[in-house]
């Protein structure tokens, strides 16, 4: 293969066997291609379903069929005599001719693209190979899994994720069976099991519930606006499962229902996430909203709140609240904690005090506290450590800057 692209350095044979076997991309994908989904300076192929890594030698390849008239037409393999897309026929045929001529007789497009994986797998762990390639877990389980000369994956689970890159799964998954388990899980804290086993007739839409065994449990709005959209799309015939295999439209049990959603999650670059991981996500979502109802209906959370509220411990309340403050949910003052643009925070409050006093001249301790938003014992600590370090001075119950005229000061 390599003697053969040496010879194909820059032309459309050439191109298309590097598409095929250098990044993996099937004859539809490869028909497809356009220009726009071509980045030379971030290096990747941006797919409808995933983002490819660029080789070196197939981004040469690309960049010398573009600056030779290449980009006269949207698409990257455009008929060089007509400069309209080429038909996957057309694409198979121009393949295997070349092939042929290189000694590779019987070598087809899906074999380059199996050794574009294999090479992934051994380059990498199978999760990003299932990524970089579009193969699903599935197909890899039943097909790879007995190829072990790849690096092995992480076992790691239940570790935190990056929640925004699961949104962008859901937005992209939408309404399809990984979409709607996804949801699911993540907005009402559905089980596997749960999810596999659902029927229509377990959906309430009027009443805005799901009725799982021994219990209801409340429809998200998404879930409720994607649940509607998957019942308005079924025919009469269809299985009455909720969640349907995407080819079968069979029911599916929990694990090939955990693959299909594994693959999901691959593709969209969380691979040691599991359902019970986006289920966990949504418990600890729902505690952070209890925490943050209770600092707006009480004006302010502190670590006994949070503790007596969800029965944690002392350092598990103060990971909470600490990571709801770094995400700038809540205002960290002291060792209490408000809801954002209720108090002046701890970094600004010196040029907020500075502010005041330069405005009003001096100030008493209920004029800072109204200005900042917190106590009056709170100031109080706080306008007496700005004392002791030299930046404010005072006199009786007032408050100066120091360096101000004595003058002023005497005001």
């Amino acid at each position: 293969m390599e003697d053969l692209l040496r010879r194909h350095r820059a032309d459309l044979p050439g191109l298309i066997l590097r598409l095929a076997w250098l990044q993996g991309l099937t004859r539809e994908e490869i028909v497809a291609l356009k220009w726009a989904q071509v980045d030379f300076q971030a290096g990747s192929l941006f797919l409808p379903d995933r983002t490819v890594p660029l080789d070196d030698d197939a981004a040469a390849c690309l960049s010398a069929r573009y600056e030779s008239g290449g980009n006269l037409t949207p698409h990257v393999t455009a008929s060089e005599k007509f400069r309209r897309p080429l038909r996957p026929e057309s694409v198979s045929r121009i393949a295997r001719t070349v092939l042929d001529e290189g000694g590779l007789a019987g070598v087809q497009l899906k074999d380059l693209r199996r050794d574009f994986f294999l090479r992934q797998l051994e380059a990498h762990d199978w999760p990003y190979a299932v990524r970089v390639s579009g193969l699903s877990v599935t197909t890899y389980q039943a097909c790879f899994a007995g190829n072990r000369a790849g690096k092995k994956h992480s076992s790691r689970r239940g570790g935190t994720f990056d929640e925004f890159r699961l949104w962008q799964i859901l937005q992209k998954e939408d309404d399809s069976a990984a979409g709607l388990a996804l949801w699911m899980s993540w907005q009402m804290g559905v089980p596997g099991k749960d999810l596999a086993a659902l029927t229509w007739d377990q959906v309430d839409l009027d009443a805005g519930v799901l009725r799982l065994p021994g219990q209801e449990v409340p429809l998200t709005n998404a879930v409720r606006r994607l649940l509607e959209r998957a019942r308005a799309a079924r025919r009469p015939e269809d299985d009455p499962h909720v969640l349907l295999s995407p080819r079968s439209r069979g029911p599916m049990d929990l694990a090939r229902l955990s693959r299909l959603v594994q693959t999901a999650l691959i593709r969209g670059g969380l691979e040691d996430v599991t359902l019970r991981d986006i289920r966990a996500a949504g418990e600890r979502r729902e505690d952070d909203r209890a925490l943050l109802d209770f600092a707006r209906a009480h004006g302010s959370i502190t670590r006994r709140d949070a503790m007596n509220l969800l029965d944690l411990s002392d350092t598990a309340a103060y990971t909470r609240l600490h990571r709801l403050a770094e995400r700038g949910e809540l205002e960290q003052v002291g060792k209490k904690y408000y809801p954002p643009g209720t108090v002046v925070p701890e970094d600004q409050q010196w040029n907020v005090i500075a502010a005041y006093l330069r405005e009003a001249g001096f100030a008493y301790c209920q004029d800072l506290a109204q200005a900042l938003r917190i106590s009056k014992r709170k100031t109080a600590a706080l306008l007496r450590g700005m004392v002791q370090d030299g930046r404010l001075l005072q006199f009786e119950k007032r408050y100066y800057l120091a360096g101000e005229p004595e003058e002023r000061q005497a005001r």
